[in-house]
């Protein structure tokens, strides 16, 4: 993933948000079997977003 650092931080507070919103629906039990596997995605994602950062600063990864 090549990207700017300001770029990651804007990716992972989009993919934050998204998260938030659908983990809300599926609290409230408003949700469909499709939103509940995005959130499994979403969170697939933000790792490998959170990673990328991790990189930048010489930092240890997480392991997902």
């Amino acid at each position: 993933m090549k990207k700017t650092i300001g770029e990651l931080i804007d990716i992972l507070s989009v993919t934050n948000t998204k998260i938030f919103y659908l983990v809300d629906k599926v609290q409230k039990n408003e949700h469909t079997k499709e939103e509940a596997k995005k959130i499994q995605d979403l969170n697939s994602y933000r790792s490998q977003v959170t990673n990328a950062i991790n990189r930048f600063f010489d930092e240890r990864e997480e392991i997902k």
